[in-house]
């Protein structure tokens, strides 16, 4: 309290001033990272967020996402569980545009152009691109019936060739999903929250499978209104132009209050610094079968991949949310 003012001020005008600097001191918590200096926080005045999309704009200056998105290798982790329909992929990602990305993004092991024989053999016949119709349907007729997980990286039956080659190729379809979220508390209210995460990581590349990670994460707001646990899982992968240095690593946790203002729904959430992807597993077959045939194609099975903002080291980031 000032000690120069010149007035006694009423008694209304001074609670009005404690609660607006109580409201102004409140911030929106970051991640705090071991050997990381700065953790992300919100900007003063933004300190809660109303709409989807001022949380999309907050983390899209931290986290930006590319909006096309390659991965060399099966995508072991990160795949929707949910079944993925060839239609709706179209919608947005023509099966023709993802038979020229691959070839330009994972290599030229995706390439078909072949016209003459090769040292290895006779040229193969090329048929049509072998486009499934859901993510459930993988399973190869070629090769009595393996899935797309164990056809890739295969050894080329052809002496002397190329392994199998695999990968995903995708367009941004979910920025920044949620992970959790707290009970909303009505208020004026105010109640301490903790989280914390950490990263489970394998980036080996074992038989043509890119192997990623997953996030276990705890948001637990003890006592009070809000008070419960809130954990999950989620599973991640690191798309080609992820290095190792922005690779996510753990995060520390930490304790926080969260200040509810008067007659206002406030509650935290944990949002992925990643998107999800929607496009096609990618693998190539150059086969000779038993009659000594050489045969090859282009097989497409449509996916949905979460995979980790390239630029951005943080596995989530959790928000102060209003409504």
């Amino acid at each position: 309290m000032s000690t120069h003012r010149t007035a006694p001020a009423r008694r209304g005008s001074r609670k009005g001033a404690l609660v607006a600097g109580a409201l102004a001191t409140t911030f929106l918590t970051g991640i705090s990272l071991i050997s990381t200096p700065t953790p992300a926080h919100a900007d003063d005045g933004n300190t809660y967020f109303k709409t989807e999309q001022e949380v999309v704009d907050f983390l899209s200056r931290s986290a930006p996402l590319n909006q096309n998105e390659a991965i060399n290798g099966y995508p072991v982790d990160g795949q929707d569980p949910q079944q993925v329909k060839l239609a709706d992929v179209e919608k947005v990602y023509p099966h023709d545009q993802a038979l020229k990305d691959a070839p330009a993004k994972l290599g030229s092991g995706f390439d078909l152009a072949r016209s003459a024989p090769t040292e290895h053999g006779p040229s193969p016949t090329t048929e049509g691109p072998d486009i499934r119709k859901s993510s459930s349907d993988d399973k190869e007729p070629w090769l009595s019936n393996w899935d797309a997980k164990s056809m890739c990286g295969q050894p080329s039956h052809n002496p002397g060739g190329e392994s199998m080659p695999c990968g995903f190729v995708g367009v941004l379809d979910q920025k920044y999903p949620t992970m959790q979220t707290s009970a909303g508390v009505m208020g004026k209210a105010s109640f301490d929250y903790k989280y914390g995460a950490t990263v489970g990581q394998d980036t080996s590349r074992t038989s043509g499978w890119s192997v990623g990670g997953k996030v276990t994460s705890q948001l637990n707001t003890p006592g009070g209104p809000g008070g419960g646990n809130a954990g999950t899982e989620l599973n991640f992968t690191y798309s080609e132009s992820t290095t190792t240095t922005n690779k996510w690593t753990t995060m520390v946790e930490q304790t926080n209050k969260y200040e509810v203002p008067d007659r206002v729904n406030g509650w935290v959430e944990g949002r992925a610094n990643g998107g999800k992807y929607i496009g096609y597993i990618v693998y190539k077959l150059d086969f000779t079968n038993a009659s000594g045939e050489r045969r090859q194609k282009m097989v497409l099975i449509p996916a949905r991949v979460l995979i980790q903002a390239p630029g951005n080291s943080v596995p989530m980031t959790f928000v102060k949310r209003q409504g």
